[in-house]
């Protein structure tokens, strides 16, 4: 996985920003139907700056793992995104594509368990 590619699935229009309603399309658009209450709460917790916009720093944050040698692996993938010529998760093999659905299954999931706790 590259976190540019990651992040260009819901960037289409390259403002370098994602919205509340970009992250719910581009999920969408790879099979992930999280609720709004879902996608509200990943905002809360990965909007540092309380914009209710995701930048692209904010975002990587989601996803590079707290070990600095797999976040440095991670960071220096290079892209394969060809977006808008193919289906916006075509850059990567099916097996990550897979493993990208799941991982944000698993942050929704968690941010509900996290909110049910309080």
């Amino acid at each position: 996985m590259n976190l540019a590619d990651a992040f260009a699935i819901f960037d289409t229009n390259s403002y370098g920003i994602l919205t509340p309603a970009e992250v719910r399309e581009g999920l969408a658009s790879i099979g992930v139907y999280p609720t709004s209450e879902e996608v509200d709460l990943w905002f809360r917790r990965y909007d540092t700056d309380g914009n209710l916009k995701i930048s692209y720093a904010e975002f990587s944050f989601a996803f590079l793992s707290q070990d600095p040698y797999y976040s440095h692996m991670l960071k220096r993938r290079q892209s394969n995104h060809r977006h808008p010529l193919y289906r916006r998760d075509d850059c990567w093999f099916a097996d990550t594509a897979v493993e990208f659905r799941n991982m944000w299954r698993v942050h929704f999931k968690c941010e509900v368990q996290c909110e049910q706790v309080r």
